[in-house]
């Protein structure tokens, strides 16, 4: 009789050997795939009554994951995207599993044909050049603030990569503007140029504060460099001030995010091809870039002019088959 493999030794295989070794995933992929299995052994102590000692292969089952994922949407009011995020971990690991633990390999594979959760699309919200140009009014001339602003927009980085660039990720042309390197989400890497009036208030910041080579340019108080939450704080203290004077920006979700799309939209507006604003962005799938060309509203009304109300469709005969299917072979 085949023996039953350790769950135990399993899991910590898939993070130390598969995810870390081999894969060299992020560091916030694992804590996302670590926390969706936190999750799984409290609610397995907590509504089964199951130690995490205690677990078995048995109680790792497709049945039993799409159970806990009914719990963190009826109990812990996730939503679909967050269940796919939890739910993308177990895949992973069934796909590791099956090849240390074949014995297994039935109950894994039914675990990694588990369906996404399905998510309402939303349209993708952004601000227009007029509006970003409203945020950085409410800057104080010269600021961090200013400088984290008009790189969001200019760069259409993610917040994570910009909060993490250093002085030496910043390097100037024979232009005179700057080119600042990102190392992105999936760790890939890209070089993005600045305009000249952002170069400039990089360039003085800088100097201003005597960074270093190794100094990050988005210092923190109590950490290493500014976090995400303490660029979120600064953008809603200047969205505040925007909103209060330009009552259209009420309705605006303003995020740091917000500002990578407005990028991506504001490039496509410009003419520029979607391929490009692809490798500007970092995705390496383009498909990820196709999201901004169906929210062009400028792109739909366009359309919408060019199907003018007197416009019709010329009425088309009723298709009849021929009687002779040779004949009809030969005129193709």
């Amino acid at each position: 009789m085949t023996s039953s493999a350790n769950p135990t030794t399993l899991i910590e295989g898939f993070f130390l050997e598969w995810m870390e070794r081999d894969r060299k995933l992020s560091g916030n992929t694992v804590a996302s795939y670590r926390d969706a299995f936190t999750l799984y052994f409290r609610w397995l102590r907590d509504k089964r009554g199951i130690e995490p000692l205690e677990v078995s292969m048995s109680d790792l089952t497709a049945d039993s994951v799409n159970e806990f994922l009914n719990y963190l949407a009826d109990e812990r009011g996730c939503c679909p995207k967050t269940l796919n995020c939890r739910l993308s971990a177990f895949w992973s690991f069934a796909k590791y599993a099956a090849r240390r633990a074949p014995q297994h390999l039935g109950q894994l594979s039914e675990m990694s044909k588990i369906p996404n959760r399905k998510a309402r699309r939303r349209e993708i919200g952004y601000l227009t050049p007029d509006e970003v140009e409203w945020m950085t009014d409410c800057c104080e001339p010269g600021s961090e603030t200013e400088l984290l602003v008009a790189m969001l927009y200019n760069s259409g980085a993610r917040i994570s990569e910009l909060v993490t660039v250093k002085v030496e990720d910043v390097r100037t042309s024979a232009k005179g503007n700057c080119h600042v390197h990102f190392f992105g989400k999936g760790r890939k890497d890209r070089t993005v140029p600045l305009w000249d009036a952002t170069s400039q208030l990089l360039l003085s910041h800088i100097e201003r504060l005597s960074l270093k080579e190794d100094d990050y340019v988005f210092a923190g108080r109590n950490v290493d460099h500014l976090t995400r939450s303490g660029a979120r704080s600064r953008l809603d203290c200047v969205a505040k001030k925007a909103r209060a004077a330009h009552p259209e920006l009420a309705r605006k979700k303003i995020t740091p995010h917000v500002f990578r799309h407005s990028t991506a939209m504001a490039m496509l507006a410009a003419g520029v091809d979607i391929a490009t604003v692809a490798i500007w962005l970092g995705h390496e799938d383009i498909n990820t870039t196709h999201k901004y060309v169906v929210s062009d509203m400028a792109v739909k009304e366009e359309a919408l002019a060019k199907a003018r109300r007197d416009w019709q469709l010329k009425p088309r005969k009723p298709y009849k088959a021929s009687k002779d299917v040779l004949d009809f072979l030969n005129s193709l």
